[in-house]
């Protein structure tokens, strides 16, 4: 079945901020200072986006903190209203961060200058699926799907996608509880589950066209057992699309890998990858970016701090490295991982120097380089802020 969308042009106001002063995008909710160190060299290595969730939203929209880091470990503390699991997108020289009613468009230069898109009351979104953006038509167009609400008869869900490229942003809200989503460079995929039954899934294909939204909707599966997770992002390979989910059965926790033929959306093949115990949730990814593949091999990071490289052609599993002096225990919000260019980066709270570090591992698990954090903690201060997304800036 294809639905045709079209969708509002929103509009555009430019607004320069400039590093020595204070950001403007606060609005009626005051001004808060952009602060750095002299050492800050620019050209970010690394990005984190703290924000507080829903809940904490006492007054005003919340509060956000973007952070940049150079090469040596120099941070630039960005802040922001909040916005609960939001994510980063890396577009070119700058890197993107929605907001309730905005767009920034902020540059990763020393001064990190922005722009501000603002987008019309209809496109005003609340919160984020965690970790759903991306970058599609050779890094030309970006886009970035929003948790809604039940419509007013309560028949359908309502989700929200924006998207857009360097002069021009779009929004359209979707009729669809999203569960994941990915793409492959030219189009969104994502898997839905339905309103009056939470087991039927549907696998839809999403082109973004000027501001037009093109869908291609197919029924999946119904899915079977007690509940079911999604932990990882929708990632391409080939003709297909991959993710891991697990499955609650009992006392176990059923770990596998998802196949889904973009062509064939009826042909969903799977692969059984791990158990583990039911009784807590140490198993958790990190976060959903968590899966990268290479030549044949899916690679993934569960949350014990295991990395594991599945051979699809052999269908056999290997334990590649666990992640080094690395415990599970309940400061999951300081940690996230992230794939980039054959490396896996690993960010986190380090208890035996207490302070936040970055570590960049290769795919056979030696340590490439440790950069440590030291002002982070001092950043975040007491404020009840979660840890939602972390971005290696690919160059």
């Amino acid at each position: 079945m294809r639905c045709v969308f079209t969708s509002k042009l929103v509009k555009i106001v430019a607004i320069l901020v400039l590093g020595a002063a204070f950001i403007s995008t606060m609005g009626g909710c005051g001004s808060a200072p952009l602060t750095t160190t002299p050492e800050y060299n620019g050209n970010p290595l690394a990005a984190l986006y703290y924000s507080t969730d829903l809940p904490h939203e006492k007054l005003g929209d919340g509060l956000s903190y973007m952070f940049l880091i150079d090469q040596q470990g120099t941070l630039l503390t960005l802040p922001y209203r909040g916005l609960e699991l939001n994510s980063l997108i890396p577009f070119h020289n700058r890197i993107l961060l929605h907001q309730k009613k905005q767009l920034l468009a902020i540059q990763n230069t020393k001064s990190a200058a922005s722009t501000s898109y603002h987008y019309e009351d209809t496109c005003k979104v609340y919160a984020g699926y965690g970790q759903s953006s991306g970058r599609i038509n050779n890094n030309r167009m970006y886009y970035a799907l929003f948790n809604g609400r039940f419509s007013d008869d309560r028949q359908h869900y309502i989700s929200t996608i924006r998207w857009g490229d360097e002069s021009k942003h779009y929004c359209q809200n979707l009729n669809e509880y999203v569960e994941v989503s990915g793409d492959d460079g030219a189009d969104v995929y994502f898997i839905s589950s339905d309103v009056a039954n939470s087991n039927m899934k549907s696998f839809t294909k999403m082109s973004l066209q000027g501001d037009q939204v093109l869908t291609e909707k197919s029924f999946l599966e119904q899915s079977k057992g007690e509940g079911r997770f999604m932990f990882t992002k929708l990632i391409a390979d080939g003709s297909d699309m991959l993710g891991i989910y697990a499955d609650l059965l009992g006392g176990k926790v059923e770990l596998n890998l998802m196949r889904i033929d973009k062509h064939q959306k009826a042909v969903v093949q799977k692969y059984p990858l791990l158990q583990y115990d039911g009784r807590n949730t140490h198993y958790y990814f990190f976060n959903k970016e968590s899966i990268y593949v290479k030549g044949s091999k899916v690679y993934f990071v569960d949350g014990y701090g295991d990395v594991y490289a599945y051979n699809l052609p052999e269908k056999r599993l290997e334990l590649q490295f666990h992640l080094k002096d690395y415990t599970r225990e309940s400061r999951l919000q300081d940690e996230m991982v992230y794939f980039e260019q054959d490396y896996l980066y690993f960010f986190r709270y380090n208890p035996n120097t207490s302070q936040h570090q970055i570590e960049q591992y290769n795919l056979q698990g030696e340590i490439k380089r440790t950069i440590s954090l030291p002002e982070l903690s001092k950043k975040l201060g007491q404020n009840t802020l979660f840890l939602y997304d972390f971005k290696i800036w690919n160059r």
